[in-house]
């Protein structure tokens, strides 16, 4: 079994902190007239721990951030709280395959990929809670905002990665 790096722990531990207080500070910005969308802010985070560190670690940070905020926000086990981890974790999973079967798609296309999943996920998981195939009708008006989103938050993440910050955090302490 490979040693993690006490430097790695607490890198994975500020990426883990940076992502919560972005979740939690974007709850408190307002919808902009389509209920339930959001930026996705905290997603540039996960795609830094991703690009940056590893499946595992993007992983870890990704279940951390949807399981700290619904305790800080007291939605753990509600609707809220489950359609936040499907969401987490099909864009997870497709942003990991994309990354690393199809090396065609840049980190923008990958976000964008991401955040159509995870609104997929959201919808799932509404359409299982209301007991309605209705509510499947709303994905293609979320869809334009997580395209939208998704190409913003591939943006912001590719130009923190760009400045190397992670990097010579690794090449310092050897991880």
């Amino acid at each position: 079994m490979k040693k993690i790096s006490v430097h790695k722990i607490a890198l994975m531990g500020i990426l883990t902190a940076a992502t919560i207080v972005i979740a939690i500070a974007e709850s408190f910005i307002p919808s902009i007239g389509i209920p339930g969308v959001k930026l996705g802010l905290a997603n540039i985070m996960i795609l830094i721990t991703l690009y940056e560190l590893g499946i595992l670690e993007a992983v870890v940070v990704n279940l951390f951030r949807v399981f700290v905020v619904g305790l800080v926000r007291g939605t753990i086990f509600s609707m809220g709280f489950y359609m936040s981890l499907a969401g987490a974790f099909l864009s997870l999973l497709v942003m990991i395959l994309l990354y690393l079967l199809v090396r065609k798609f840049s980190i923008i296309g990958v976000s964008v990929v991401g955040s159509l999943f995870h609104v997929t996920g959201q919808i799932i998981v509404a359409m299982f809670f209301l007991g309605t195939a209705y509510i499947f009708y709303y994905l293609p008006i979320i869809a334009i905002s997580a395209i939208i989103t998704g190409v913003f938050v591939g943006i912001v993440a590719k130009l923190i990665i760009r400045t190397g910050v992670i990097r010579k955090q690794k090449e310092r302490y050897n991880f």
